[in-house]
């Protein structure tokens, strides 16, 4: 470990304080203007050139992506790498009050923490300080701060990649400890598929009708669901429909997803939904429209590349062994590598995410911003 990285009370009470008042910050998806102003103050303060790119008004947003990049006055010439984490928290995300109980953060248990991702936030701008004090030129680095990540990755699918040099990147933000390595993780296709039929009154003259509900039943029982094979889930989270008890159902919305490390199996699993579908209709007589975007694309990366690599050493430096996984959920580092950014998700300890139950130890914080001033540091 280096020098500068000291587990200390002086550290631990600024990683609690940072975390918790960046934690009382508003920010869900597409409302996330106060809690970029605070980081990009932060920012300004630990010597970035920031900027802001137009990613918020192409998604009905409050704010774009932070774009931080070190002058170039002020690095080595080494090789730039970016580190990245985003500022939405789901909902209920509003009015978080953190408390500390022994060594772990949580809510009051009415909100989410928001440790998904303000942990990373925070060891991002906690690394950097440690790593200014280690040494005052450091290694090119950049910086994305990323806006409705929560929302099929929106900010980062948005960002202005033209603004980036970097070729190895970091997400800190993976519900894992400090130490677990998000080497791969798949495409995610999203789809609608609207059933439409006919009305007829359901007691004096049902035979006159189409039943959209009866279609889509029919389809839904032949259709997967669940884990296809060991790198494939799909599944049909929503349906809504219907005007009265006494109408034959006109028509039915479904929205499902499809996510699989294997693009052509992604595409083969898409493919059962919307025959199932369109066979049903036919057989009802009633019509189906189905629609899919593709969220984003897999990924892996290579144990024995310089990304990995250089984490091992990092790793390493703070005293955590390196496991290598894969996430069957999608981070920034998704849209990163379709852009030509090789990049992992790091595991920074938080846990229950998405839930009330949502926590985080005070040991992962401390030893996420220790990696990422290593990473920093090139150690």
């Amino acid at each position: 470990m280096h020098s500068t990285i000291v587990d200390g009370p002086k550290l631990r009470a600024e990683l609690i304080e940072e975390f918790c008042n960046l934690a009382r910050v508003d920010s869900e998806p597409y409302e996330e203007a106060d809690l970029a102003e605070v980081i990009e103050r932060s920012l300004l303060e630990l010597g970035f050139e920031v900027e802001r790119d137009n990613a918020g008004e192409r998604i009905g947003g409050n704010s774009g992506n932070l774009i931080a990049k070190l002058p170039g006055n002020r690095c080595s010439d080494a090789k730039s790498i970016l580190l990245c984490a985003h500022l939405d928290r789901v909902p209920p995300g509003k009015g978080v009050k953190p408390r500390l109980d022994g060594d772990r953060i949580y809510s009051s248990g009415d909100t989410v923490l928001g440790a998904d991702d303000v942990a990373g936030l925070v060891a991002i701008l906690a690394g950097m300080r440690m790593a200014r004090k280690a040494q005052s030129t450091l290694p090119p680095l950049e910086v994305a701060i990323t806006v409705c990540e929560e929302k099929g990755l929106q900010g980062s699918r948005h960002l202005d990649y033209s603004k980036l040099q970097s070729k190895m990147g970091f997400v800190f933000d993976a519900a894992r400890p400090v130490g677990v390595v998000i080497a791969g993780a798949p495409t995610h296709i999203k789809f609608d598929v609207d059933i439409i039929g006919r009305a007829a009154h359901a007691g004096i003259n049902p035979q006159d009708g189409v039943s959209a509900v009866r279609t889509a039943g029919a389809a839904l029982t032949r259709v997967p669901f669940g884990w296809v094979d060991e790198n494939t889930t799909a599944n049909i989270g929503m349906i809504r429909g219907g005007e009265a008890m006494n109408i034959v159902c006109e028509r039915v919305h479904l929205v499902g997803e499809v996510r699989s490390h294997d693009d052509a199996v992604a595409e083969r699993v898409l493919g059962q939904f919307k025959e199932c579908f369109a066979e049903e209709a036919a057989n009802s007589g009633a019509r189906a429209e189905f629609e899919a975007s593709t969220l984003y694309r897999s990924y892996r990366v290579d144990e024995k590349s310089d990304t990995v690599q250089l984490l091992g050493r990092a790793l390493h430096a703070i005293g955590r062994s390196m496991t290598l996984e894969l996430s069957n959920g999608g981070t920034d580092a998704n849209q990163f590598n379709a852009h030509g950014i090789e990049s992992v998700g790091l595991g920074i300890g938080f846990e229950q995410a998405h839930s009330t139950r949502e926590s985080i130890a005070v040991d992962e914080l401390v030893a996420a911003a220790s990696l990422a001033c290593c990473l920093i540091l090139r150690d």
